[in-house]
């Protein structure tokens, strides 16, 4: 299993079980651990808070380790409007520049939409891969939150990253084909929401109230985790990470301890029983679980 570290925790609070931010201190180590176990992508974004600036100091601090990151980052959520049209190339190149400067870097791993809307207009598409023609990203993407933006970003030649959400719960991509014809277009797809924003980890009998229609489920996939005694993280991650068509988990931390977590299951393969049996489990659910949007409506 390959890992991608996301950074939104390291700017900001984040999360429905109320993650707090860590130090800059605390961030310095666990990049630093990342690194040493392998992990060298690195998922940031103008929208997380303070997160790029954090990684540039860091990256200013240990210049030497800092070269072997790989960094992924997205353009500003509201970036591209309508009225600026003839101006959206330059806001794009004006963004990433931004980016680079605070993560003090010459070139980035890839840069993606963060508003997923902007991938149904070819203008917008046309712009954002100005990136890669001006030597700024070595790929442009999106990161998108439903089958239909996942599904019209494949219709692009130059969309070569996708991120998706997945998860044990959130079954929707395996349906309509998006991970078959994302092999066949050479598509590098990154998978965030394991954990679907820490619900999967949350006690079921101990939710708060807009999430207690998520009880039953919780309680069935921790009867399949005591059946296979296997941890709900391991599960929950593992089941992501054996996917065939997802080559990269990202995943969030907020110490150190969690981080550990995650680099011991870098080898680990949850047994393909499990698998199945959460595929099957869950290969129908109602929408509300899978999409956080609607969790307080």
């Amino acid at each position: 299993m390959k890992l991608t570290l996301g950074t939104v925790q390291f700017g900001m609070d984040y999360g429905v079980q109320g993650g707090t931010q860590p130090s800059t201190e605390a961030v310095n180590e666990m990049l630093s651990l990342a690194l040493d176990k392998g992990i060298d992508h690195f998922d940031t974004a103008s929208a997380y808070g303070n997160a790029q600036g954090i990684l540039g100091c860091y990256r200013e601090k240990y210049p030497d380790i800092a070269d072997k990151m790989r960094i992924i980052s997205k353009m500003s959520p509201e970036g591209l409007s309508e009225s600026l049209k003839d101006r959206w190339r330059d806001i794009v190149l004006e963004d990433i520049r931004g980016s680079l400067d605070k993560l003090k870097a010459k070139k980035l791993e890839a840069f993606l939409f963060h508003n997923a809307k902007c991938i149904f207009d070819e203008d917008a598409v046309s712009a954002l891969l100005s990136v890669c023609s001006e030597n700024l990203a070595e790929r442009a993407g999106v990161s998108v939150y439903t089958p239909a933006e996942a599904m019209k970003a494949l219709e692009y030649e130059g969309i070569k990253v996708i991120q998706i959400p997945y998860n044990v719960f959130d079954q929707r991509l395996d349906k309509c084909g998006f991970f078959e014809k994302a092999e066949r277009k050479g598509v590098e797809v990154y998978a965030r929401s394991s954990l679907l924003q820490g619900l999967i980890m949350m006690e079921p009998e101990h939710l708060p109230t807009q999430l207690q229609f998520a009880e039953g489920y919780l309680k069935h996939f921790r009867a399949i985790c005591k059946e296979y005694e296997t941890t709900p993280l391991k599960a929950a991650v593992g089941y992501v990470g054996s996917h065939p068509g997802i080559e990269y988990v990202v995943f969030g931390v907020d110490n150190k301890k969690q981080l550990s977590e995650y680099i011991s299951m870098q080898e680990e393969i949850i047994p393909k029983g499990m698998v199945r049996d959460l595929k099957k489990e869950f290969e129908e659910v109602e929408e509300k679980l899978v999409n956080p949007v609607l969790w307080n409506s």
